[in-house]
């Protein structure tokens, strides 16, 4: 096993993840030719390279900073920044006018009149238009074209603006790229996020980028999230009030892009002071509550003006593809909400898209297993007479003279335009006809959806065809069409979300933020949550050194989840002491489910085919043994979950993510590596809530650690005797109390085999699964743990100027 310092090591491993060679090795080959060269001085007296040792970049902002970095590597360098947004300048400046032309100028009673009875010999331009548009409306309705055009011209005005002011950061951002950390543009569009990350933690060196401190790759991400990250744990937490007491809507949660953006504005914006702490106003919950109402005014005063313009683009942008593909009307897509709900803590937005866009094609697999039979029947009988009445209209025309094409058939519209209408009918029909011999096996694609989305609530456990489950999943799944109406009503009901049910919310929202707050030195204020701090957020169950209680903790683990997943992207980010020994606890988990496998390894791969940051064995359910052909054989004794299974055919959910991944061969490395540990927390998380310690999904309070944690400080750090532990294992997954409490000296990333071990052999750790025993070394103190012991600009408009999506 590798040790921990050569795991961590930002030099180390470089071979491993193919990383290139890091800025200060090239400044030192760049240093020994200076040291032999005369007249290579710096001002003061020493070589110019070896003069920036120990230099600095000054940085007013370096939450901002980090920002402008990683929009500059998500939307691929310079010159593709100033391309897109110079492309969605001049769509945004021909949406205005041609909308502006076709309410004003366009003449639709003599189009649809006379013009149309001319038909070739119709000029548009020259007979169906105004020369002066405002005296043939009425005053009502030029008021609010006029005012809708001056609005978006003024926003026009100020994105040419914007682009204009951020053209000079983005020349310095490429000077840095290219200079310090040897990127080039053709090199940011291929690179990977950890190891831009991991130059710059490298950068360090030699170049300063904070005054306090190094910062590490957790403290670079927590800089570029702060505010995602509160906002996703009061979503986590349901701290915000989302939904409309009204009638059809009272269960709806309403988190649409026009929710989100006023959200960034009423409370996030002006959140934070200079030095990144919570400004004492915050606290405020008059003033609070004062923003949303405000809000609510204008968004009452401009959401007539923002739907007539999201309608326009939605219509010329999509209009096209409806004529030509008729069927993408029924295509399906990740709401806004489920966006959000299933994003995990310090996770980037493009390795959030990239988990959803894996996981579409199951949850498209899933969707299809409950086709309606009456909706299925109809569909066929439509299909048949749009069908034979279009092969009539094509026939007609082919075997007897094209002019039939223009002859008048019904409601005077000729064959040409009964054709186009019974085309898209026809390919809408088909589309809602059920696929014929397709197996029913829900809970197969579930389990393809949860190995990328890692969401399984406790009520989609092996229920995945009950009819509830499929609603909640289609809610987060839904058609595009219906998301898009959705966003347009969600337009007018933003002014009331705002005044009632997140006024309403107001006080909860301040004291999530009071309770959910710690200090890092060198960041700033945090979501506590987002700092994976185990001591007061931990839920045992998801393999946690410690329980927090019930009103403490992520719901469904989502902040063990979320360590988990940032673990396994970032390979030379070094956890604190809790973070390693839940590592530590996944592991001995993993190889005791390893050890009971039984002789040959049956159920598992081949020990050198290993992925897995957590175990020897890695990909689960594809062995040799067994009745089911590949199914998971991690059953623990007693257990019949439909993570872990059952020993004898190979079932359950984890077989079937097994079998799922083993069709994606295009995924990296790394991608399966978090698939994979996610389904082994799943696993330890179906293990340990059956011992009736916790109860419901959340968990109880539990003993010592509820009652401690009643009287304590919001930032004091609980005494072991009051922490709850984890529920005594199985014989085969015996853990010492020394064991559980002594952090590693060596963090368990078990991606490389352990000496004398194979696929029937399980490992050896001196009687202790999967934990070391030797003590930690005094090197390996994390400074962000001692001090966390002692405890801007606004969205673009619907992302038409840079693309972005969030705040």
């Amino acid at each position: 096993m590798a040790s921990l310092s050569e795991l961590l090591n930002p030099t180390g491993g470089m071979e491993e993840h193919d990383y290139a060679q890091l800025p200060s090795m090239i400044e030192e080959e760049y240093e020994e030719e200076y040291d032999d060269q005369p007249g290579a001085m710096g001002p003061d007296g020493h070589g110019f390279l070896k003069g920036e040792v120990g230099s600095s970049l000054r940085i007013r902002n370096l939450d901002a900073w980090f920002q402008a970095l990683y929009q500059y590597y998500k939307e691929k360098g310079f010159y593709c920044i100033v391309t897109s947004r110079v492309v969605n300048l001049l769509t945004l400046g021909f949406t205005i006018f041609l909308s502006g032309f076709i309410l004003l100028y366009l003449d639709f009673a003599y189009l649809s009149g006379q013009c149309a009875e001319d038909g070739e010999e119709c000029h548009i331009l020259r007979d169906a238009t105004f020369r002066n548009p405002l005296r043939h409306r009425s005053f009502l309705y030029n008021l609010v074209v006029v005012c809708y055009l001056m609005l978006f011209s003024l926003f026009f005005l100020w994105s040419l603006a914007r682009l204009a002011h951020d053209f000079k950061p983005l020349l310095e951002m490429r000077a840095f790229c290219n200079r310090k950390l040897q990127l080039s543009d053709r090199d940011i569009q291929t690179i990977t996020w950890p190891e831009v990350v991991a130059r710059v933690v490298h950068l360090q060196a030699t170049t300063r980028l904070c005054i306090v401190k190094d910062l590490n790759e957790h403290d670079i991400v927590a800089r570029i999230l702060r505010k995602e990250n509160y906002l996703l744990g009061m979503l986590n937490r349901e701290v915000i009030g989302l939904k409309l007491n009204i009638p059809f809507f009272r269960n709806r949660v309403w988190l649409t892009k026009a929710v989100e953006w006023n959200l960034d504005w009423a409370i996030f914006n002006g959140m934070f002071d200079d030095d990144f702490s919570i400004r004492p106003s915050f606290y405020d919950v008059t003033a609070l509550r004062l923003r949303m109402r405000y809000l609510a005014v204008v968004n009452l005063v401009l959401s007539p003006f923002i739907a007539i313009f999201l309608a326009m683009y939605f219509v010329m942008n999509n209009a096209e593809r409806f004529y030509r593909h008729p069927g993408v009307v029924g295509q399906r897509e990740w709401s806004t909400h489920a966006w959000w709900k299933l994003r995990e803590f310090n996770e980037l937005s493009h390795f959030t898209e990239q988990r959803l866009a894996a996981a579409y094609k199951g949850a498209n697999n899933y969707v299809s297993q409950f086709p309606s039979p009456v909706v299925s029947m109809v569909a066929k009988f439509v299909s048949y007479i749009v069908g034979a009445l279009a092969a009539v209209a094509l026939a007609l025309p082919l075997l007897l003279d094209d002019k039939l094409l223009h002859a008048n058939v019904m409601w005077d519209k000729d064959i040409l335009w009964v054709t186009m209408v019974s085309a898209t009918v026809l390919a809408v029909s088909r589309g809602m006809v059920g696929e014929e011999n397709r197996v029913f096996r829900p809970n197969r694609y579930m389990a393809e959806v949860v190995r990328h989305t890692h969401y399984l609530p406790k009520n989609w456990r092996n229920l995945a065809h009950k009819a509830e489950v499929q609603a909640e999943f289609e809610d987060m799944f839904a058609f595009k069409a219906g998301l898009f109406l959705q966003e347009m009503l969600s337009i007018f009901a933003v002014p009331f979300i705002l005044w009632y049910p997140m006024c309403e919310s107001a006080p909860d929202i301040v004291q999530f933020v009071r309770q959910f707050t710690v200090h890092r030195k060198g960041v700033g204020h945090i979501c506590s949550l987002s700092a994976f701090d185990f001591r007061r957020h931990g839920d045992a169950r998801y393999g946690a050194p410690t329980s927090a209680r019930r009103d403490a903790r992520s719901k469904q683990g989502k902040m063990e989840k979320s360590f988990v997943s940032f673990h396994a992207h970032y390979p030379t980010w070094e956890p604190d002491v809790c973070g390693r020994e839940m590592l530590t606890s996944l592991a001995g988990f993993k190889s005791a489910l390893y050890a009971g496998v039984g002789p040959e390894g049956a159920g598992v791969h081949n020990v050198n085919e290993s992925a897995s940051r957590f175990g020897v064995a890695s990909r689960f359910g594809n062995g040799t043994g067994g009745a089911g052909g590949g199914g998971s054989k991690f059953a623990a004794p007693g257990s019949a979950s439909m993570f872990l299974g059952d020993a004898g055919g190979g079932g359950g959910m984890a077989g079937s993510v097994a079998r799922a991944g083993d069709d994606d061969g295009d995924a990296s490395r790394d991608e399966r590596e978090e698939e994979e540990n996610q389904v082994l927390l799943q696993q330890f998380y179906e293990f340990h809530s059956g011992d009736g310690t916790d109860e419901g999904d959340d968990g109880g309070e539990g003993g010592g650690a509820a009652t401690w944690a009643a009287g304590a400080p919001r930032d004091a750090t609980p005494p072991r005797s009051a922490v709850k532990r984890r529920p005594d294992p199985p014989a085969s997954f015996e853990m010492t109390e020394s064991a559980s409490l002594t952090p590693p000296s060596s963090m368990p990333r078990l991606s490389s085999s352990l000496p004398g071990t194979g696929p029937g052999t399980p490992p050896t750790m001196n009687g202790i699964s999967g934990a070391p025993t030797s003590a930690p070394s005094a090197d390996t103190t994390d400074s962000d743990e001692l001090d966390a012991a002692n405890f801007d600009d606004p969205p673009d408009l619907f992302q038409l100027e840079n693309g972005t999506r969030g705040f």
